[in-house]
C-alpha cells in the first residue's frame, strides 16, 4: 500500500474510534509530516484521499476539520414510482425563475453556474486577447458545419473513449443544451416516449417540451443513480425510444452510476433498439479519479450519443460545446445545419488553444478541490438552520445539493423568500407529477460571502415557519 494511503487510513481509524470528533480540526499538514516522517506532499495526499472519502474538508488559511456527522442528514428518499408516458405542460414556472434571476440585488441559491472567480482561468483571459490581437480573418468567417478542427481535435484528445471514436466523429455545438436538443431530435420524431431520471433538470424538461415529445419519469437513487428495473419496466409496456441519462455527477443529486449499471442499461436499450443519450457535462467535476466512465467508451454500435460542454467545467460564456453523435452522425448535421448551420469560431480557437496548452485539467484538478470543500461548507450550513429531519444528497461530483425538507405551505415559503430576496429552484420545476414538492437544489460551486450565508439561513428559517 502506498505510504499516503497508510497515513490516510490511519486517520481514518482514529476518526472512526472519535479520537477526532465531528467538527473537531485536524492537525496540520507539517504535525502529519513530522509524525509519520513523510514530505508534506505525502501528508497532504493522505488529507485529499480523506477528502475524497468524505471524512474531512478543508478551510482556506485554517486547515483540515473533521466533516460533521453525516448520521443526522439522512439522503433524500427515492420516490418509488412509474408513471404512464405524459406530456410536458410546464414552461411558467421557470421562466417566471429566469425573470427573478435578472434583478439586482436578488440572492439566488440555485442557479445551476460554475464559480469563474479562478486563477486557473487567467490563461482563458489570455488566450481570448492573443487571438482577438492576431486579427485572422478566419475568426469573422463562417464555421465548417462539423465545426473547428482543432478544436475538435482537442477534445478528442480529453475524451476517454479514444479507441472508439476520431475527432471526425464529433460535432460541435454552442451549448451543451444544444448538443442535447439535436441528439433527442436524431433518434426521437413528433410524440415518441423518452424515459428521464427524475428528478430531472429543467433545462432537459423544457427541451422535451419545446420537442413535443412524451416523458415517462423513472426514479432515480441519490447514489446510483436510475432504477434500471423500472427502465426495464418501462421498455417492457411503452414504445420507449430513447432513455436520456447523467451517469456522472447527475443534476440536481450529483449521483454517479456504477459501472456495471452503465453495461445494463446499454444492454437494455440494445435489446429493445432504443438509443441512449448521454449528458456528460458535468463529468469533468467528479471528486473521484480518474473520472468515471462514459457509457460511450462502451459502445460498439453507435448507439449511444454522447453530450457534453465546457459551460459546468469552465464558464457558461465559453458557448462551446459537442456531440459524439454514433450512427446518428448525419441526423444531427442536417438538424445543425437546419438550427443554424455555421457556429461562432472565436471561442473555439480560444478553447482549442486553452485546452492544447495543457490549461484543462489543472483547472478542474482546483474546481473539483474547491467544490468538495465548499460542499462539506454548504451541507454544515444547511444542517445547522433547516428543520429536523431534512435530508440532504451527498453529491460525488458537480455542485448541486438535492435537499428534502419536511412538507410545507410553498405559498408562504415563496412569499416570505420573495420579501427577502432570495430564490430558490423548487422541486416543482424537476418532474411534471407532485412528487418533489418538498425539494429544492442548492447550488454550492460559489463561495459562502455573508450574503449567501444569510440567505441560507433565511430559507432554513423560512421553513422552519412554513412547516408549522
Amino acid at each position: 500500500m502506498l505510504l499516503y494511503k497508510q497515513i490516510s487510513q490511519t486517520l481514518q481509524e482514529k476518526i472512526h474510534r472519535g479520537d477526532y470528533l465531528s467538527g473537531e480540526k485536524l492537525p496540520s499538514v507539517r504535525a502529519i509530516g513530522r509524525e509519520h516522517a513523510v514530505s508534506l506532499t505525502t501528508a497532504q495526499l493522505a488529507y485529499r484521499e480523506l477528502e475524497k472519502m468524505q471524512l474531512i474538508y478543508a478551510v482556506p488559511k485554517s486547515g483540515y476539520f473533521v466533516i460533521p456527522d453525516k448520521s443526522e442528514a439522512l439522503l433524500p428518499k427515492v420516490v418509488n414510482y412509474i408513471q404512464k408516458p405524459v406530456h410536458i405542460e410546464q414552461w411558467n414556472p421557470t421562466i417566471d425563475f429566469l425573470r427573478v434571476e435578472e434583478r439586482e440585488g436578488v440572492t439566488s441559491l440555485s442557479c445551476a453556474v460554475p464559480n469563474i472567480d479562478t486563477k486557473t482561468l487567467e490563461p482563458l483571459w489570455q488566450e481570448m486577447n492573443m487571438v482577438s490581437r492576431r486579427k485572422n480573418r478566419l475568426m469573422l468567417e463562417y464555421d465548417s458545419l462539423q465545426g473547428l478542427a482543432a478544436l475538435r481535435e482537442q477534445i478528442h484528445n480529453i475524451s476517454d473513449h479514444k479507441p472508439l471514436i476520431t475527432a471526425d466523429d464529433i460535432v460541435t455545438t454552442t451549448s451543451g443544451h444544444q448538443s442535447l436538443s439535436l441528439a433527442i431530435q436524431a433518434c426521437t420524431q413528433g410524440a415518441d416516449v423518452v424515459a428521464v431520471e427524475s428528478p430531472a433538470f429543467p433545462g432537459l424538461l423544457q427541451t422535451l417540451y419545446g420537442l413535443g415529445r412524451k416523458i415517462i419519469e423513472i426514479p432515480t437513487d441519490p447514489q446510483t443513480g436510475i432504477d434500471l428495473d423500472r427502465v426495464q419496466e418501462a421498455f417492457e409496456r411503452w414504445p420507449v425510444k430513447a432513455v436520456i441519462v447523467t451517469p456522472t455527477c447527475n443534476n440536481p443529486m450529483g449521483c454517479s452510476m456504477p459501472d456495471i449499471h452503465k453495461q445494463r442499461l446499454l444492454e437494455l436499450t440494445t435489446q429493445h433498439g432504443a438509443a441512449i443519450i448521454e449528458n456528460d457535462i458535468l463529468a469533468g467535476l467528479a471528486y473521484d479519479y480518474p473520472r468515471p466512465s462514459t457509457i460511450k467508451s462502451l459502445d460498439n454500435e453507435g448507439r449511444v450519443i454522447l453530450c457534453s460542454s465546457f459551460s459546468k467545467t469552465i464558464a457558461p460564456g465559453t458557448r462551446t460545446g459537442w456531440i459524439v453523435p454514433g450512427k446518428y452522425k448525419e441526423k444531427v448535421m442536417h438538424l445543425k445545419y437546419l438550427s443554424h448551420c455555421s457556429g461562432e469560431i472565436f471561442m473555439q480557437q480560444v478553447m482549442a488553444n486553452f485546452l492544447r496548452d495543457g490549461h484543462y485539467f489543472p483547472h478542474l484538478r482546483h474546481m473539483r478541490q474547491h467544490y468538495s470543500e465548499l460542499q462539506c461548507q454548504y451541507r454544515e450550513l444547511v444542517e445547522s438552520h433547516f428543520p429536523p429531519m431534512t435530508r440532504i444528497s451527498r453529491p460525488q461530483g458537480g455542485f448541486s445539493l438535492w435537499v428534502e425538507h419536511p412538507p410545507v405551505d410553498s405559498r408562504k415559503l415563496l412569499e416570505v423568500l420573495k420579501r427577502n430576496k432570495v430564490i430558490v429552484l423548487t422541486g416543482d420545476h424537476f418532474s411534471t407529477s407532485n412528487c418533489f414538492a418538498n425539494h429544492l437544489r442548492i447550488n454550492y460551486a460559489l463561495p459562502l460571502i455573508p450574503r449567501r450565508r444569510n440567505g441560507i439561513k433565511i430559507l432554513g428559517e423560512t421553513l422552519k415557519l412554513a412547516s408549522l
